[in-house]
């Protein structure tokens, strides 16, 4: 979250816009959220995470209030690019990957994410009234290396665990987050995305077309 940005600001800001739509006759709206367990569970669960938890209040806002306007709710999990390249990712990776021991963790690109909001206002009849995860691939700590040494010849993508660590300590939201990673997780289905969006890209592909890092290699 922004300086000067607070959870109740965010929520107002989010309920604002739905209703504004709605008394200027929008046909439909197109929310960008969060996945929090699935298109079915995440109705329900806000989760322990503040910034996850402003998504859910908004969410059920446009859901009570939205009247006759139509609307999707897009909920992407991590976003692949938030790993840019250098010494801040590689603390994150080390925290994510201390902190999952062995489990996997959805990402998805931000252009991928434009697509499915795309073909919501292009198709809003087939996307009227849906929630829908978005992820491009759900890997475990060693299928990330992989696609890091297949994209850029280096899988040297952590440091020392004690950083990684005082990450989490240090930044308690992010802490709560990558915990949350470990104990619950993102659960979109990829499959049904892949049959939507064939061209919905993985990390690897990621890497090589809209990363820094293949240049980095």
């Amino acid at each position: 979250m922004g300086k000067g940005v607070t959870t109740a600001g965010e929520i107002k800001q989010g309920n604002d816009l739905i209703d504004e739509s709605v008394k200027n006759n929008v046909s439909h709206f197109v929310y960008s959220s969060v996945e929090r367990g699935g298109d079915e569970a995440s109705w329900e669960n806000k989760t322990p995470i503040p910034h996850f938890q402003t998504k859910f209040e908004i969410e059920q806002h446009l859901k009570k209030n939205a009247g006759s306007m139509g609307w999707t709710v897009l909920r992407p999990v991590a976003f692949f690019d938030n790993l840019a390249p250098g010494f801040p990712s590689k603390v994150f990776l080390t925290a994510l990957r201390d902190t999952l021991q062995g489990k996997s963790i959805q990402y998805v690109a931000t252009s991928d994410i434009g697509w499915f909001a795309a073909h919501a206002f292009e198709h809003p009849e087939e996307m009227n009234h849906k929630a829908l995860g978005l992820a491009g691939e759900e890997l475990d700590f060693a299928g990330m290396q992989r696609a890091f040494k297949n994209a850029t010849g280096s899988d040297a993508i952590t440091t020392y665990s004690f950083l990684g660590s005082t990450l989490m300590y240090m930044v308690t939201e992010l802490g709560l987050m990558i915990t949350w990673f470990g104990t619950d997780g993102y659960k979109a289905d990829v499959s049904k995305l892949r049959s939507m969006n064939p061209k919905i890209k993985d990390m690897e592909t990621w890497l090589n077309t809209e990363s820094g890092w293949a240049a980095k290699a």
